[in-house]
């Protein structure tokens, strides 16, 4: 399950970085950013992040998915169902495998 948090932790710090790319160029006056994107984009990461915190410890006997019941095989790697769900937004980045889908 770690190797596919790592992959999760990676593009969440990826879409971090982007996202200061943006904003730094849209501050210096070099591009035209929407600050309202940008901080929506932020935002998101945060949200990401939290999720995965909560869901750390799903599948390995004491996280929230395991109080209801939920079992996950460990050849899959992703753990609950939420943490599946959160690599989707980048199942077409180099590193996702196909059997991390939920």
């Amino acid at each position: 399950m770690d190797r596919f948090a790592d992959f999760l932790r990676r593009q969440i710090d990826i879409d971090l970085e982007l996202l200061r790319w943006v904003r730094e160029d849209a501050e210096s006056g070099t591009s035209r950013g929407c600050f309202i994107t940008i901080i929506r984009g932020f935002r998101e990461c945060e949200l990401k992040a939290r999720l995965l915190r909560v869901h750390q410890w799903c599948g390995q006997g004491s996280g929230p998915c395991d109080q209801v019941g939920d079992a996950f095989p460990p050849e899959d790697e992703r753990g609950c169902t939420t943490r599946a769900l959160l690599g989707l937004p980048y199942s077409d980045r180099p590193g996702y495998a196909h059997r991390w889908r939920p």
